[in-house]
């Protein structure tokens, strides 16, 4: 059985359908010829920006290769990682914890690692600071689809366990035909945000200074900051509009597609399936691609496993063939997986030891380095430390008011939007161009108006920070609000529950677990943002606002390891305190008012 239906379409039609899909596989195909070009040249210590018009295609390109790459990888640890930490209530206690601490580092904290680590290994090459760059996007991107598709798990119904323990579905065939469909929503729409997030920080990854050294990479986020240094703000302008081109362009041929796939699952008010439109998508109906995909797919299932199969009984083939058709999984029923052999996958002896392996490696290299890290802190004086910890509690401050401003207005519009599919599809790409453009870009001119009003630098570094993180909360609550049965919805209608009754009884505790993890994200992103919030240069001065992010800037532009190191562990024993106090809690809490 085929998995998308293909469109009826003349011949002319599908030979513009082939150009089409062609095209863009070629635009693709030159940026990752270009990246590998790039990362394979010999390394030099500055690398020269052209401010040229003609070289902005290809640093545009470049850059939205990096962003893919880096949401792929996103993509496969979010899946991985929340599999686990939703199935393992031992291994839940650590891994959440330390999703909160890994979500709330700022960039800077991962950026002079990665890239000091990576250029020892390419010395002689550009993949070093290549690497580096994906990877810092990648800690942009993926805390944010990992806590969405641990929600997804945590909050999965209880119905659909009980059916597939009926059947007797393995986990293999559970986290296909159940698990994972049930996560296709948040990780898309989270997806969006976690793009917008690599963009928000997109000329700090690819122009990025440790001391005096200055690890720049071709790429739109460092035209961008170039041309903006260099004051020609003629360039500078068309290289924005680029940007909002590529937002768009991506919303066109990658979001909308994925959006229009995935809500077939979604019911509407009278109970009948949605179905929404994609050009793009269309176009590839009238395309081999799918049957490419799907036999692409199957074939590396059975090359991995050969010797997996299924025992195809009328009642489970049923369900099984029931749920593709549900849920849009891609993968045929038939040659799937025995119980026996995902047990012989789980206790494979071989993951096991390159975990040991991994492990233990990481251990013997850190260990002849502790003398010299403690010795580094030891320097620090008591006043130093004393100033860290104050920052923190600014900045925490500064958090905590971050989420209760824009929880104000998301809550209210997320749901407006959520619960109107026709508003959420003409808001999203708006949403999108808001969420993707670039703090540096933005933080000044912000800062300039905040300024001639007189604002309090507090205030100003907490409305720059609500602009980097207030989207997390609002996509979580479309998200979540778009998730709310049709007939739940109609026995409020019958009833004739008033506004607030609606949302009290049936729209708060719906989109609840939603909204925890847009809290929480947006806590994270909040941290993240302060290191560009808190310090920020405006034509004819600049603005300071005491915190952990201005001294994470100030020891990174400075050079000053030590200090750091030290603003990093004042940050993650903050973290790891609040997660298990106040996220903790309110996990607990949303679990509790969902059943």
């Amino acid at each position: 059985m085929t998995q998308f239906a293909k469109v009826q379409a003349t011949r002319g039609a599908l030979i513009r359908a082939d150009v089409i899909v062609v095209f863009v596989v070629i635009v693709i195909g030159m940026g990752f010829a270009n990246l590998y070009s790039i990362g394979s040249a010999s390394y030099v210590e500055k690398t020269q920006i052209d401010s040229s018009l003609s070289s902005l295609p290809s640093y545009a390109l470049l850059s939205l290769i990096r962003s893919l790459i880096a949401l792929i990888l996103s993509y496969i640890f979010a899946i991985i990682y929340g599999t686990l930490a939703a199935n393992n209530k031992t291994l839940e206690r650590f891994l959440i914890p330390l999703l909160d601490v890994l979500q709330s580092l700022p960039v800077v904290a991962f950026l002079p690692g990665f890239v000091l680590a990576l250029i020892s290994v390419f010395h002689s090459s550009r993949w070093g600071l290549e690497i580096a760059c994906i990877l810092t996007i990648f800690t942009g991107q993926v805390w944010n689809l990992a806590f969405a598709y641990y929600e997804s798990q945590r909050t999965l119904q209880p119905e659909f366990n009980e059916v597939a323990k009926i059947y007797r579905l393995s986990k293999i065939q559970k986290f296909f035909f159940v698990d994972l469909p049930n996560g296709y929503r948040p990780l898309i729409y989270n997806g969006m945000m976690s793009m917008a997030g690599g963009w928000f920080f997109l000329t700090t990854c690819e122009a990025f200074t440790l001391g005096n050294k200055d690890f720049r990479l071709p790429g739109l986020g460092s035209y961008i900051s170039e041309t903006f240094a260099t004051g020609n703000y003629l360039n500078f302008s068309v290289a924005l509009v680029t940007l909002l081109i590529i937002i768009v362009g991506t919303d066109l041929f990658l979001w909308k597609p994925l959006i229009a796939w995935v809500t077939r699952f979604r019911d509407s008010d009278d109970g009948k399936a949605m179905v929404e439109e994609s050009w793009f998508l269309s176009i590839i109906k009238q395309t081999s691609i799918p049957d490419i995909i799907s036999n692409f797919f199957k074939r590396s299932i059975l090359f991995l496993f050969p010797k997996a199969g299924i025992q195809e009984t009328g009642a489970t083939r049923k369900y099984l063939i029931d749920n593709i058709d549900k849920w849009g999984t891609i993968i045929s029923p038939k040659n799937w997986f025995s119980d026996a052999n995902v047990n012989k996958i789980k206790h494979s002896s071989l993951l096991s030891l390159i975990a040991t392996f991994a492990i233990g490696g990481l251990v013997f290299t850190l260990l002849p380095k502790l003398p010299t890290f403690g010795q580094s802190l030891a320097s620090l004086s008591n006043k130093d430390w004393f100033t860290l910890i104050h920052a923190v509690f600014f900045t925490g401050a500064k958090v905590f008011c971050v989420i209760i401003i824009s929880t104000l207005w998301t809550v209210p519009v997320g749901l407006w939007l959520g619960l109107n599919p026709k508003l959420e599809r003409f808001f999203q790409p708006i949403i999108q161009n808001l969420a993707a453009f670039p703090a540096p870009v933005l933080f000044p001119l912000l800062t300039l108006c905040f300024t001639f009003l007189k604002m309090p630098s507090f205030l100003n570094a907490t409305l720059l920070m609500c602009v980097g993180s207030q989207w997390y909360i609002l996509f979580n609550v479309i998200g979540g609000a778009s998730r709310i049965p049709a007939d739940l919805k109609f026995v409020t209608q019958i009833y004739k529950f008033s506004l607030w009754h609606r949302f009290s009884k049936l729209y708060f505790p719906a989109i609840l677990p939603s909204l925890a993890t847009g809290w929480i994200t947006a806590a994270g992103g909040a941290w993240n943002a302060s290191m560009v919030a808190e310090i920020v240069d405006y034509p004819g001065g600049s603005m300071h606002s005491f915190g952990i992010g201005a001294e994470l800037a100030t020891a990174s532009a400075e050079g000053n390891y030590q200090k750091l190191i030290a603003a990093i562990i004042c940050i993650v024993v903050t973290l790891v305190i609040l997660n298990r106090t106040v996220w903790r809690t309110l996990h607990i809490y949303a679990e509790r008012v969902k059943d």
